[in-house]
């Protein structure tokens, strides 16, 4: 360009060409030179360097031919740059400003494009600068408990991760276990550390020696499935001589999860900690705990910081070790990995009750969108999911539905009044429901509801019933309560005469029970299976995310039979919703009544924790109502 230049007095002729202020052209293609980590690619070469999240420094400066040669002055004023591969641009003021930091969010090879933009503010021809992202490393330890050996004399499992030559095998003691309680659901297994041994429940399981160097960056994550709250229960900790470099654990004095670091490896240390937001998590549910250690990549200790993950959303801001305490040193442990206990003074304590799967281990600090990601668990079929309560009215006999998922839930009781269980046509037990007094409940929840989960009811509405019921009427297949609301619900709701329709709902409260968000999605047509049996499920996805609203997580979806209904815009929650006390079928409390029956029967109600894909859907209804 050049023919524009803020010299005060404009130059006759323009360098490069005898035009005037209106014939001055736009900048052409600025260049572009990386400070590192990432290199140029070539037509033959194409060499991938850092990883995702690692930033590069970028130099921009302007075009040689957009520069007097006489006086070296530009009229370049500033950038216009982005990374082809996201969303947005940045705009950076100066010819020759301070080195840009690009941050790929992905492997593979990106592209920045910048412009140049001149005196009177138009923006040039574009340059790219094309490099490689190498993938991020592997998990250095991963421990899935999937491998119960026939031989009950075998206490070994194995580390299943790739990163590296050396792998961490992990025994199991105290009376641990394999349990066919698995995350990755039925033919899988967990850790089991429910011991009836004599030694007082101090069963674990643990490496020979250190997995990951605890001065540096790292990230731990597993599935925790805790029996109570009565105690602090460690369910990963990496120890030293006297006390232990990190533990992901339950706090019973904050009731709270927590992941915390010891300042040094010294009786009595300070440790600084990570403290979940939400008091009283749910027992006898699966929640995905993870913690990350991140030094910045540099060895300065002041900007250290640990931060707690619960069900892949980050919990408050990371907290400052230096800041919170004086003594604080990076330090390695120096003993194996525990899985299921922690050392503090010198002694191993804080025994784990419940059960711990999918352990993992990595020698970084992960990414919020990673964490969140390794939330999923992700398998081929999509995210994994466990039944972790089925309560099945075909066999069942008196005044209850058993759980026969296998996780010994509490049954289903019925009401006194209004519901009983009768033979339909093929045999089999269902809940007959009048919808005005009938109803059965048990104790939740099934599932940590912060995390991914579906519910799958099968029921039959009467047609007779719902045409007697006023106009507005919302009747509740199934849901847990929440203070006077229902967490999440199952609803069928009369519009008008002849308009009715599913939805599935989720409620968060206040600490005083007032509602601060409803969100729903409801089905695509109006009801018109009447008298027929009928499979609704929710599926809440909690590592979903609303691309433009960081704050709004998780979405809702909607299955008649097997079919998807279409996601409303805003199925996402902003606050994590826990339901607590009755887990109901036939009616749910909704605006402070529970005055909601739903007239008809029901034959099953299933809940899995992990969102059910529709392939995943499809396998698990029965023959006959996947359609």
């Amino acid at each position: 360009m050049g023919a524009a230049l803020m010299a005060g007095v404009l130059p006759t002729p323009a360098f490069g060409a005898g035009a005037d202020v209106a014939d001055d052209p736009v900048p052409l293609a600025p260049r572009i030179t990386s400070n590192g980590p990432y290199t140029e690619c070539t037509a033959n070469d194409c060499v991938g360097q850092g990883e995702p999240g690692l930033a590069g420094m970028f130099t921009f400066r302007p075009n040689a031919a957009d520069i007097d040669p006489e006086t070296g002055k530009t009229d370049v004023t500033g950038y216009r740059v982005r990374l082809l591969s996201e969303f947005g641009a940045a705009v950076v003021s100066g010819a020759e400003p301070s080195p840009y930091a690009a941050v790929p969010a992905n492997e593979g090879i990106q592209v920045l494009e910048v412009e140049a933009k001149d005196w009177g503010g138009r923006w040039g021809t574009p340059a790219s600068f094309a490099f490689k992202v190498k993938p991020a490393s592997g998990a250095v330890g991963h421990w899935q408990f999937a491998d119960r050996p026939m031989d009950p004399a075998v206490t070994t499992t194995k580390d299943t991760a790739t990163e590296g030559t050396e792998r961490h095998d992990a025994t199991l003691k105290g009376g641990a276990a394999w349990s066919e309680r698995a995350r990755r659901g039925k033919g899988d297994h967990a850790l089991g550390l429910n011991t009836t041994k004599s030694d007082k429940g101090k069963a674990y399981a643990a490496t020979a020696g250190p997995v990951v160097d605890t001065k540096g960056s790292f990230t731990v994550s597993a599935w925790a499935h805790l029996a109570s709250t009565r105690s602090d229960q460690v369910v990963l900790s990496a120890p030293g001589a006297r006390d232990a470099a990190f533990n992901l654990r339950y706090s019973a004095e904050h009731k709270k999860w927590a992941f915390g670091r010891g300042a040094r490896d010294a009786d009595g240390t300070t440790e600084v900690v990570s403290y979940g937001d939400a008091a009283n998590p749910p027992t006898g549910v699966w929640t995905h705990l993870a913690g990350v250690f991140d030094t910045k990549r540099d060895t300065d200790k002041t900007n250290d910081t640990v931060q707690l993950f619960v069900n892949g959303r980050p919990q408050g801001q990371p907290v400052n070790l230096s800041a919170q305490a004086a003594t604080y040193e990076p330090w390695s442990s120096t003993k194996g990995l525990q899985i299921g206990r922690t050392r503090a003074d010198g002694s191993y304590q804080d025994y784990f009750h419940g059960y711990v799967d999918e352990a993992v281990v990595w020698q970084r600090a992960l990414r919020p969108v990673d964490v969140r990601e390794v939330s999923q668990l992700e398998t081929e079929g999509g995210p994994a999911t466990a039944l972790v309560a089925d309560w099945n009215a075909g066999p069942a006999v008196g005044s209850e539905i058993k759980d026969v998922s296998g996780y010994g839930r509490p049954s289903l009781s019925l009401s006194a009044e209004g519901a009983q269980l009768r033979a339909d046509e093929a045999g089999q037990s269902v809940l007959a429901l009048d919808g005005a007094q009938g109803y059965a409940a048990a104790q939740g929840p099934a599932v940590d509801e912060t995390g991914s989960f579906t519910v799958s009811a099968r029921v039959r509405v009467d047609s007779a019933e719902w045409a007697a019921k006023p106009l507005g009427y919302r009747g509740i297949v199934a849901g847990q309560k929440l203070a006077g609301e229902s967490s999440w619900a199952l609803v069928l709701t009369k519009f008008d005469v002849d308009v009715s329709a599913w939805s599935f709902e989720r409620t968060a409260v206040d600490a005083v029970g007032n509602v601060t968000e409803r969100v729903e999605v409801q089905a695509d047509d109006v009801m018109g299976n009447f008298d027929t049996p009928l499979d609704i499920t929710g599926v809440f996805d909690a590592a979903v995310t609303t691309p433009g609203d960081p704050d709004e997580s998780g979405r809702l979806t909607l299955y008649i039979g097997s079919t998807r209904q279409a996601t409303g815009p805003h199925g996402g929650l902003t606050s994590e919703a826990q339901g607590t006390g009755e887990l109901t079928v036939g009616r749910g409390a909704d605006g402070g009544s529970l005055d909601h029956y739903l007239p008809g029967s029901l034959d099953r109600l299933r809940i899995w924790s992990g969102a059910m894909s529709a392939d995943g859907l499809w396998h698990v209804l029965e023959p006959g109502t996947a359609g």
